[in-house]
Parts: structure tokens; C-alpha cells; sequence
């Protein structure tokens, strides 16, 4: 298989010399001359790996990096630079960068750093594309603080045997929580079994929880939807959690069991509790710590990574695998999704499946997805009977109010997902007569 590598780089002379030795090694390079070229080939033509000068004029390389990370976390970049500093080389680190090296670059190493990034990039997408097809996953994708919360308290709770609640929509990612818990805790080497009370009845329920039981010996129990447990299911499992030991129903003796107990809930368990339809001794012995998972609606600027992140491990060749455009992705950060990331995932199947290798369009994304809103109608109305200018700052005052909002006033994170740095942010804020703060 050739490798692509994009060559980004202001000086002709960098770009043909480095093309030629990459070509003569057996790799097929793409150039550009400025950083907004290089992102547009990157989407394009989807590169193995991006060489990106830091210093040019215009659009510099760190921005450059920041943009091609937020639509491709993996993307080995590795940056060169003829006036590199150890400044520069740590924010190029922080901000993603796989290495740093100077210019006039030595053919060995390069060609050494660019062969190790690519095979590790390959190694990562074929983990992604496995534990897509089994369904399982060992992190959680993105970048919003909402999601940055949920793996601190993984991170504190791993190396712990707490017993922990987890809370959330439907579709929210519960069990990928739940098996992060157990892959960073001291089990992580012993089986992570799920048992599904809804899928058991109270006359065997006591049968069922022996059998998991004894898959999950010295690992973890994953206790899905506990909301569904009838009163005597409740009453069992309680016994469980106080005596660590559960009757075999054959021979009437008691078994122990060693296991470290997960649940999960789209319900609020709390209000069952205040209703007397769940037990409080169980809700309590259960809510040890509990973690909230948020709805997808509540970290919008998660689903490019998270759109992006499916495209490829569901897609069964890289020929097959479409790109979703800008303006398809501002409809789809812009959507509620009631079902949150699992209706996410769904519909990047479903594109794969209409639309391989295709470019997509908003008229492409199914009807319930492409939704439009009666106010854009009146925006719109309005719009065509302005000058060009006076329309289109309508358009940006109300697009980035709307951003704002989304992003509850913060303006570092609206300026990330729009693009922008956050000085220009506020100068085009000010420009346009909108208090940021407000």
C-alpha cells in the first residue's frame, strides 16, 4: 500500500526537495504553499501523514495543527521549522504534534520519524476499526470539558472497588464508561460481564446472577439499566451486595463471589426511590460514586471527532469512506440528537452504506437530521432584501450569537469550534456590536 503524506510548507524549494525524496522512497506526496491549501488537500485526500512548516505567512502552522486535530484526532503531523525554539516545539507537542524537527532536515530521521508515525497511525486505526466491530471501546472521544469531566472522575475511581452509578440518556456511551472503569482498574486482566435485567425474569433471575457471577470471578460486573429490576430481582440482588454470597439455586448453598459492581441507568432512580418503586438500601449500596454521562446535545462540539472518528472505523476500505463536509457538520453540531451518540454512530453507518467515498452534502443527511428551524426561514426573508454586506453581518452576528450560546458564553470554546482565534473572536465580537459576556 503507497502512504500519502501532504508536504505544507511556504518555500518552494522545501516543497520540491522533500516531495522528491519521499517519492523516491515510495511514498506519493501533495504540496501546499499556505496553511488554508493544506487543509483543503487534507480533506481532500486524506493523508497518512502532514509535514507542516510553523512559520508562514498568513494562516501559521500551530493553527494550522489545531485545525487538522479537531477534524482528525490521530492525524500524525509532524512539524519542521528552520527557527525552531523550545517554545515552539513544546506548544506544537501540546497542541498534537507527533515530533519536531529542524530545518534543513536530515534524510535519515526523517524518513525514520515519518515511517514510525505512519505505522503507529495504522496501528491505532486497525484497534479502532475492531473494537467498532465488537462494539467496545477503551476511550471517550472529544475534547468538551463535559466529557473531560467524566474520564477525571473515571481516572480517580479506576483504582478504587467503589461501586459506581452511572447516569445518562439512552445512547449516551454508559457501558463505554463502564468498561474504561474496569480496563484502568486492577481487574483490567479478569472478565468484564454484562448482565441486562431486562432481559431476565424474577424466577430466574437468581440463576442468571449466579452464572455472571461466576464468568466475572475477580472482574467486573456491568449491571445495565437497573431501573428494570422488579422488586423481588431487587430484593435479590441487595442480598447479594450485603453478603457478597448468593445461593445456588441446585444445592441450596451459598457461593461467594468476587466482583466489582457497575450499573447504569437512563432513569432517575432517585425520584423511583421517593415513589417506593426502587428500594433505598439497593439505590444507596448501588450510588456509591455517581457519574453522570452527558447527552450529545450538551457537548456539540464533540461530534466532528465523533462523526469523523466513526467514518473510519466502520468504513470498510478507505475508498469507501465518505467526507463530511463543513457544511453538512454545522448541520449535524447543530441537531439535538435524542439518541444521542448511538444515533450518531447509526448514521454514519447509514452514510457509508448510500454514499461510499462520497463528498457529503446537508441535502444527503437523512430527514429527521436535516431539520430547519421557522426563524432560519425568517433569517433568510430578511437576508435577500439587504446589501451583501449588511447580510452578511447579519448572518455572523447571528451565527456566533448562536455559537455562544451553545457553548453557554465561553470564548475560548466558541472560538475553537468556529475556528477563530480567540483575540480575533473578540475583535470580530466587538466589530459586530455583540457583548461577548452577555
Amino acid at each position: 500500500m503507497t502512504h500519502k503524506v501532504l508536504i505544507v510548507d511556504d518555500e518552494s524549494a522545501i516543497r520540491e526537495s522533500l516531495s522528491g525524496v519521499l517519492e523516491d522512497e515510495g511514498y506519493k506526496t501533495f504540496v501546499a504553499e499556505n496553511g488554508q491549501q493544506g487543509l483543503d488537500i487534507a480533506s481532500a485526500e486524506k493523508p497518512d501523514l502532514v509535514l507542516l512548516d510553523i512559520w508562514m505567512e498568513g494562516m501559521d502552522g500551530l493553527e494550522v495543527l489545531s485545525r487538522l486535530k479537531r477534524r482528525n484526532p490521530e492525524l500524525p503531523v509532524v512539524m519542521i521549522s528552520g527557527h525552531g525554539t523550545i517554545e515552539t516545539a513544546v506548544q506544537a507537542t501540546q497542541k498534537g504534534a507527533y515530533d519536531f524537527i529542524e530545518k534543513p532536515p536530515q534524510v535519515d530521521r526523517l524518513l525514520l520519524t515519518i515511517s514510525r508515525a505512519i505505522r503507529e497511525y495504522e496501528l491505532r486505526r486497525e484497534n479502532f476499526k475492531l473494537r467498532a466491530r465488537t462494539g467496545e471501546s477503551n476511550d471517550l472521544l472529544g475534547s468538551s470539558s463535559e466529557i473531560a469531566a467524566v474520564r477525571h472522575v473515571v481516572k480517580q475511581v479506576a483504582a478504587s472497588e467503589s461501586r459506581v452509578l452511572l447516569n445518562g440518556e439512552s445512547g449516551t456511551g454508559k457501558e463505554v464508561v463502564a468498561r474504561l472503569v474496569h480496563q484502568s482498574s486492577t481487574r483490567a486482566d479478569k472478565p468484564f460481564v454484562i448482565l441486562s435485567p431486562g432481559a431476565v425474569s424474577e424466577n430466574t433471575m437468581q440463576t442468571a446472577l449466579l452464572s455472571v457471577l461466576e464468568q466475572a470471578n475477580g472482574g467486573t460486573l456491568f449491571l445495565d439499566e437497573v431501573a428494570d429490576l422488579t422488586q423481588g430481582m431487587q430484593a435479590q440482588l441487595l442480598r447479594f451486595l450485603h453478603d457478597g454470597m448468593i445461593e445456588d439455586p441446585a444445592s441450596g448453598l451459598p457461593r461467594p463471589a468476587n466482583v466489582r459492581v457497575i450499573s447504569a441507568t437512563s432513569t432517575d432512580l432517585k425520584r423511583r426511590v421517593d415513589e417506593g418503586k426502587f428500594r433505598a438500601e439497593l439505590y444507596y449500596r448501588l450510588n456509591v460514586v455517581p457519574v453522570t454521562v452527558p447527552a450529545l446535545r450538551d457537548r456539540a462540539q464533540d461530534i466532528p471527532t465523533l462523526a469523523n472518528h466513526f467514518v473510519k472505523v466502520l468504513s470498510p476500505d478507505e475508498e469507501a469512506a465518505p467526507t463530511i463536509t463543513s457544511a453538512a457538520m454545522a448541520v449535524l453540531t447543530s441537531y439535538d440528537w435524542p439518541g444521542n451518540v448511538r444515533q450518531l454512530r447509526n448514521m454514519v453507518e447509514w452514510l457509508i452504506i448510500m454514499y461510499p467515498g462520497k463528498g457529503i452534502q446537508p441535502d444527503m443527511l437523512p430527514g429527521e437530521v436535516r431539520h430547519s428551524e421557522p426563524e432560519h426561514t425568517t433569517l433568510m426573508e430578511e437576508a435577500v432584501s439587504l446589501p451583501l454586506r449588511d447580510a452578511r453581518e447579519m448572518f455572523e452576528r447571528n451565527y456566533l450569537c448562536n455559537q455562544l450560546s451553545r457553548f453557554g458564553g465561553n470564548i475560548s470554546r466558541t472560538a475553537d469550534f468556529v475556528g477563530m482565534e480567540r483575540s480575533a473572536l473578540h475583535r470580530k465580537l466587538k466589530s459586530l456590536g455583540v457583548d461577548g459576556r452577555q
